[in-house]
């Protein structure tokens, strides 16, 4: 997710929210509910796991904590379900958490310091049997997931980020985003048979955010410079090698049945929105899906079973956030409450 909030550090112990705290459920235990990856705030080691059970709304805090009777770690980055396995890229911290899904037990930590350097991994996909893992000293980690063990790692561009699957390849968003002034503007392609950089696409300054649909094409967010330079969607066409920017403002994309749900949190003027772009026919759908209702700060959407989205809110990264569950009609049904900065779920059935 993106790092504004680290501004924030300082503030976290004079305004957060105290949260109860509930032992972790019996293995098994974990169905018809929605695990949440709590982010925390840089430099204080404090991401977590939140639960919530759907049928009764009660929420346990501090999953990894009492399960595990560890911390997560810091910055909570990403999290993807991938068979059995959940796997959590703990930027701060430099480690890649592998848990089981029925117990939310730790099967591996993986550190990711190579050389006796700090990786910081990023973003999770997944494509046959493989994790892949951006992380911020410019590589690509392929994580086999039966030996559980780093097999690869592919040099790309600078700090990367946001990683996605189209057909064959695995498209990486370099954001050079820790080179202040001087940022990357590249997509790299990597084919997944040779585990090789084959293109290079160049998108604008900052991209970060970055997904997939059906028809052989890639979005990726442009961050910009949060001012002169703004943050919009560029569509990369996989076959024609074609770069075009859409021109909608956006902070980060999420593909739900080929309907592009852009994201997007003005810095500027604190408003939120959430737009719908139809992929089949590269129209927008509804530019105005949600648009400000109460969300304090939009920290990115999530699919959410039929027709609904979850989207996070950050409220102002020191105060603990809130999953805001969003219907067809772009209509809050719910709000729920977690711990710090909620980026990412995963739906128990």
């Amino acid at each position: 997710m993106n790092s504004i909030k680290y501004i924030l550090v300082a503030l976290v112990f004079l305004t957060a929210c105290k949260k109860e705290e509930a032992e972790p459920l019996p293995e098994g235990g974990y169905s018809n509910g929605i695990l949440v990856l709590n982010e925390g705030l840089f430099q204080l080691n404090n991401s977590s796991l939140s639960w919530i059970d759907l049928e009764t709304e009660d929420v346990r805090q501090n999953l990894f904590l009492n399960t595990n009777n560890r911390p997560l770690g810091d910055t909570g980055n990403d999290m993807i379900l991938y068979g059995n396995k959940i796997y959590i890229t703990v930027t701060g911290s430099s480690t890649v958490e592998i848990l089981d899904k029925s117990s939310l037990k730790s099967i591996k930590q993986i550190p990711f310091n190579y050389n006796g350097q700090a990786q910081e991994p990023r973003n999770i996909t997944t494509h046959q049997g493989k994790v892949f893992v951006s992380s911020f000293d410019g590589y690509v980690s392929a994580i086999d997931t039966s030996s559980l063990q780093i097999t690869k790692r592919i040099k790309v561009g600078r700090n990367p980020e946001g990683v996605c699957i189209s057909n064959n390849s695995l498209f990486v968003a370099n954001s050079g985003g820790l080179d202040n002034g001087n940022p990357d503007t590249t997509v790299f392609e990597i084919d997944l048979s040779s585990l090789v950089v084959v293109d290079t696409f160049v998108v604008g300054a900052n991209p970060g955010s970055i997904c997939a649909d059906d028809y052989n094409n890639v979005y990726v967010v442009k961050r910009g410079d949060y001012g002169a330079n703004p943050s919009e969607v560029v569509r990369i066409n996989t076959v024609d090698k074609s770069v075009v920017n859409l021109g909608i403002p956006g902070t980060s994309l999420t593909m739900i049945d080929n309907q592009l749900y852009i994201s997007h949190y003005d810095y500027n003027t604190s408003s939120s929105a959430v737009a719908i772009y139809n992929c089949s026919d590269q129209t927008m759908q509804n530019p105005s899906f949600i648009n400000n209702q109460d969300i304090s700060t939009l920290y990115g959407v999530s699919p959410y079973q039929s027709n609904q989205l979850i989207c996070f809110d950050a409220m102002n990264f020191t105060n603990s956030g809130y999953l805001r569950f969003f219907n067809s009609s772009g209509q809050l049904t719910n709000s729920i409450n977690v711990g710090l900065n909620p980026n990412s779920i995963i739906h128990y059935e």
